[in-house]
Formats: structure tokens, C-alpha cells, sequence
């Protein structure tokens, strides 16, 4: 019996048809999100572009990491020296504050080899 009212509910005419939930909360009605109540809303207009360019960012910024760092590793090998002798020698952070050259690091700090 309970079941039955929530289905009956879910069919009822103030969620579908004009001036229903369903109408009222379509993409196309709300403020600010077409182009042209975007343009009549100038305030609006910042918000989405910093926004924009910040999802931008994250996104560019979360493939680096899946691409270029240590942490994932994207071969099959099992031994684990051999996955990170690809990183040997080169900088794979974003900002190189210090300045540090990376091309031969691992001599000068007498890196030890585990093979």
C-alpha cells in the first residue's frame, strides 16, 4: 500500500506538464545558464569564467599527475627498480623553485644502486 502511493505520486501532474516541478527545473529556465541570460546577467560572467578556467586547471593538472609522476605507474613490469629507472636524472615536479639541475643528480648525491 505504501509502494503504491509513492508510484501513484511519481505520475502526478504538479511534476510534469506546464508550471510543473519538472518544467520549472529545466536547464533552459534557470538564469544564467544559456547564452543569452548569461549575457543579460553581467554579474554572472566572471563567476564563470574563473570557474572555467579553474575546472581547466584541476583537469590539466590531474592528468600530469597520472602521466608524469612517480606515484602511478602505468607498466606492467613487477620489478620496481626498473619502473622508476625512467625517472632517474630527470624532474618530474611541476616548479623547480631551487633551481636544481636534474640532469645529473643522482651522481652527485651518490645514489645507491640496488642491482
Amino acid at each position: 500500500m505504501f509502494l503504491n502511493k509513492i508510484l501513484r505520486a511519481a505520475d502526478h501532474p504538479y511534476l510534469m506538464g506546464s508550471g510543473g516541478r519538472k518544467a520549472n527545473n529545466a536547464l533552459s529556465s534557470m538564469q544564467g545558464l544559456t547564452v543569452k541570460s548569461l549575457k543579460h546577467h553581467v554579474a554572472l560572467q566572471p563567476l564563470f569564467i574563473i570557474m572555467g578556467a579553474g575546472v581547466t586547471f584541476v583537469c590539466a593538472y590531474v592528468g600530469r599527475l597520472a602521466m608524469k609522476s612517480t606515484d602511478v605507474n602505468w607498466s606492467k613490469k613487477k620489478d620496481p627498480v626498473e619502473c622508476m629507472q625512467v625517472y632517474e636524472n630527470k624532474q618530474f615536479k611541476m616548479f623547480n623553485v631551487g633551481g636544481v639541475d636534474h640532469s645529473n643528480l643522482s651522481t652527485i648525491r651518490n645514489e645507491p644502486v640496488y642491482r
